[in-house]
């Protein structure tokens, strides 16, 4: 009786063990979500809050963790993004998602060192038909000069997908820098590649390599067409961090995007929200001016450009949107009237005198 009775206790406790250890395996414990000590958007705070405890609520699960770290890249909060990153790395160390946003945001930081660290060990666990780690270490190793470990993480992204636009670059970009210009112009000169690359950039690497190769004349053919941006490369999950972009940042966005459409009554709306929110924006401000001449409000918007001015008296931005308005209106076209708005462009030029835009505009008024 008593040995029966020995092992059914025996047996129980293994039960309990078991079912512990399970337990700890599928529900291991987490540390509480990053919390920010203050944030004044009235939008992007809850939908914070709301991530912050689904975290708290779930500390073992990836999803709400990595959902609060794109709320937070998304919103331009990078240091925060990179404290919960870290947390989601060390609790699912072999999954990429989490190195790689974790570089990117170390990135925007300029933390580039901590960057390629933390994207070195996301190439280690990344999929075998991704290749966008490989290439976004390389060009990054490109940029640092470590050219040799460039072209081992080339190599490996060929291998996953041969001639991508990525590698293509980065390979024309490896040439130049050893000192090859007639090998990068082999691989940058294609229509398709200039194509697919935005603001001109393989213009500006075709460039730098002629002028190496010693002819002018291609060169500065070239760099008549060329950019003067580098291109920021969208990864796997760009566009879920864009969806994961809210506040009154991504209203302004909307905002303009009304205007350019000529959605007025939307852009309207839009405005008026905002401002409720916050009402010495003077980004908002100006787009509520340019609202409202689209509107046929004339009086209004000169008058919402004028504060702006008195308020900032070096805020050319709004100068050259009073005289652009002042510019369209019949009553303005008067020789004293024309007068004021060169005026108010020569102040522009006195505050930028490089400000292209509001050099045009005076030779435009200059000849009429």
């Amino acid at each position: 009786m008593g040995s029966t009775m020995y092992k059914l206790v025996i047996a129980a406790l293994s039960a309990t063990l078991i079912g512990l250890v399970g337990y700890a395996f599928i529900n291991p414990s987490g540390p509480d979500a990053i919390r920010p000590s203050n944030i004044k958007d009235p939008i992007l705070k809850p939908v914070i809050q709301t991530f912050a405890d689904a975290v708290d609520a779930k500390p073992n699960a990836p999803k709400p963790r990595m959902e609060l770290g794109m709320t937070y890249e998304g919103a331009g909060m990078n240091e925060l993004a990179e404290q919960t990153y870290q947390q989601y790395v060390e609790l699912f160390p072999d999954r990429i998602i989490g190195w790689y946003r974790l570089a990117i945001v170390q990135n925007n930081q300029g933390k580039v060192e901590k960057a390629m660290h933390s994207l070195a060990n996301g190439v280690e666990v990344a999929p075998e038909q991704m290749d966008a780690p490989h290439w976004q270490l390389a060009l990054w190793y490109i940029d640092n000069g470590k050219l040799e470990l460039a072209k081992e993480q080339i190599s490996i992204a060929e291998l996953k997908r041969p001639n991508s636009i990525q590698t293509q670059i980065a390979k024309g970009r490896i040439a130049l820098e050893e000192g090859n210009p007639e090998l990068a112009i082999q691989i940058l000169n294609h229509n398709w590649l200039i194509e697919a690359v935005s603001d001109g950039y393989v213009y500006q690497l075709l460039g730098r390599a002629y002028r190496a190769t010693g002819d002018e004349e291609k060169s500065r053919e070239t760099w008549s067409r060329a950019g003067l941006k580098k291109p920021i490369w969208a990864d796997p999950w760009t566009k879920v961090v864009v969806n994961h972009v809210v506040g009154l940042n991504v209203m302004r966005q909307e905002i303009m995007k009304q205007l350019r459409a000529n959605n007025l009554s939307e852009a309207r709306r839009l405005i008026d929200e905002y401002l409720s929110y916050e009402n010495d924006n003077r980004v908002v401000r100006r787009l509520d001016a340019s609202c409202d001449a689209k509107q046929g409000k004339v009086g209004q918007a000169l008058q919402k450009y004028a504060e702006l001015i008195k308020e900032e008296p070096n805020d050319t931005v709004s100068m050259v949107l009073l005289a652009k308005l002042r510019m369209r209106v019949t009553q303005f076209q008067t020789q004293e009237e024309v007068e004021i708005t060169k005026e108010i462009l020569m102040a522009v030029l006195e505050i930028a005198p490089d400000h292209q835009q509001a050099k045009s505009l005076l030779g435009v008024l200059s000849k009429e």
